[in-house]
């Protein structure tokens, strides 16, 4: 049975109708004897419980400061309100699912990071991953929800990007395919997707300024988790229920593949 990491976005589970789409798709995925698991983030969820609050937030490298209200409010809303809206979405399509935070169990140890070389509060990266928790799912046939909020050894709690979390996550366990499901369709090159890329090729794209903004960490993610042992990486958009059985296909992919 192979196994797929899918990285959801927040704003991709606002969309309208698109968790039902992502049910059905999980469905299909597993009647063809793949073990699909999830891990999400939810970006535009937290600025808007900040901006409830009237909690400023800044951005650096990418990674939202993060003091401790900040961390008390993206811990409520993606382990709470956006994991579990996900895995009830699941539930009432009758797929078996389970919505967990990478605390549980331990699932991710947490280290703090530094951005720049800069104290951002409590941003971690991931430093190591509990693969029997993902094996304990599995066999009992349960497909895990995780948000990325993880620990430290000391138990502090960290908020740890999603993408970071989805390539930790594949590469731990050896995964398949990691596919990232983007507000993009994939990755552009002179506003063309470019269906297939080889690692061989990103830092020479990059270093052309072909590959530019918000793109690089996620290709340079991709790559490292190719490089540990993941089969392909998936970058791609959303377009109904065939998006995940699309992109896993030979020659139907409408995103690009890093391999």
């Amino acid at each position: 049975m192979s196994s797929i990491c899918i990285k959801i976005g927040g704003s991709t589970v606002d969309a309208t109708g698109l968790l039902d789409e992502l049910a059905e798709s999980l469905t299909a995925l597993t009647v063809q004897g793949h073990y699909p698991i999830i891990v999400h983030g939810g970006g535009k969820d937290i600025a808007r419980q900040l901006n409830l609050l009237n909690k400023e937030f800044s951005f650096v490298e990418g990674h939202r400061v993060t003091d401790g209200e900040t961390m008390e409010t993206v811990q409520r809303v993606l382990s709470g309100d956006v994991n579990k809206r996900i895995v009830n979405a699941l539930l009432c399509r009758g797929i078996t699912a389970i919505g967990i935070s990478g605390v549980d169990g331990s699932l991710f140890e947490a280290e703090k990071l530094l951005a720049g070389g800069k104290d951002i509060g409590f941003v971690g990266t991931i430093k190591k991953v509990n693969r029997r928790i993902v094996e304990l799912f599995k066999t009992g046939g349960i497909i895990p929800v995780i948000s990325p909020v993880s620990r430290d050894t000391a138990g502090r709690i960290y908020n740890v990007n999603a993408d970071l979390a989805a390539g930790e996550l594949a590469t731990a366990i050896h995964a398949d395919h990691l596919i990232y499901i983007s507000d993009v369709p994939g990755v552009l090159i002179n506003k063309t997707i470019q269906h297939e890329i080889r690692i061989s090729a990103l830092e020479q794209l990059i270093a052309g300024g072909q590959i530019t903004g918000g793109m690089i960490p996620k290709v340079r993610s991709a790559k490292e988790a190719v490089e540990r042992g993941v089969g392909r990486v998936h970058i791609c958009g959303w377009h109904g229920p065939e998006t995940l059985a699309g992109e896993l296909a030979v020659n139907t992919s409408e995103g690009t593949v890093i391999y």
